[in-house]
């Protein structure tokens, strides 16, 4: 998997068999996986043209035909989840848009989300049309907060935080983030 700064059209433009794209993180932030080989000459093609590339240290090809023959032993396990209706909306990565009930909660849609791309720029630019203003990062680094806050139009008036950072204290970054989420206590008309 290489993430090319490339917009998602430009991208598809120049892919060739055995390469798709695995990932739509920002507007010129899109992840390419399949075949090795083929996936490194796109990769050659994008950085022959100066634009930044990085192969991700990942275990396999995710999201491309390459996760296929797991595929049907994942349906089996998946169908013998229960599923229950999220308790808030929630915006699908598989589509970009605000999940139906019987969409999310369905073995088929999980199985999706494995073999097709993740579409969280779609997914950002949704939650901003609904109007949310605070996007809180929960992971391992901020790598989607950096991916989330250049997805948002520039004039968004909108908090974009992570919950941890790599190599900082998890209790002062966690504190940070709520922190910098929360708006400020007005006071009282009777000075309380």
């Amino acid at each position: 998997m290489v993430s090319v700064q490339a917009s998602e059209a430009e991208v598809l433009s120049t892919l060739r068999a055995g390469v798709s794209v695995a990932a739509l993180n920002g507007p010129v932030s899109t992840v390419i996986a399949g075949d090795e080989d083929a996936v490194l000459e796109v990769a050659g093609h994008w950085r022959a043209l100066g634009r930044k590339t990085k192969r991700l240290q990942v275990s396999h090809a995710f999201h491309s035909h390459r996760m296929e023959p797991m595929l049907a032993e994942f349906r089996q396990v998946a169908e013998q989840l229960s599923y229950a209706a999220p308790v808030v909306p929630v915006v699908s990565n598989l589509t970009g848009r605000t999940a139906a009930v019987e969409e999310i909660t369905s073995a088929e849609y999980w199985v999706r989300h494995v073999r097709e791309a993740v579409r969280f720029a779609d997914g950002i630019g949704e939650l901003n049309t609904l109007g949310v203003s605070t996007y809180l990062e929960i992971g391992p680094d901020a790598v989607l907060t950096a991916m989330a806050r250049d997805t948002l139009p520039a004039d968004a008036k909108a908090t974009v935080v992570p919950s941890t950072r790599r190599g900082k204290s998890e209790v002062r970054v966690l504190l940070g983030a709520v922190g910098s989420c929360t708006p400020p206590r007005r006071p009282s008309r009777t000075g309380e």
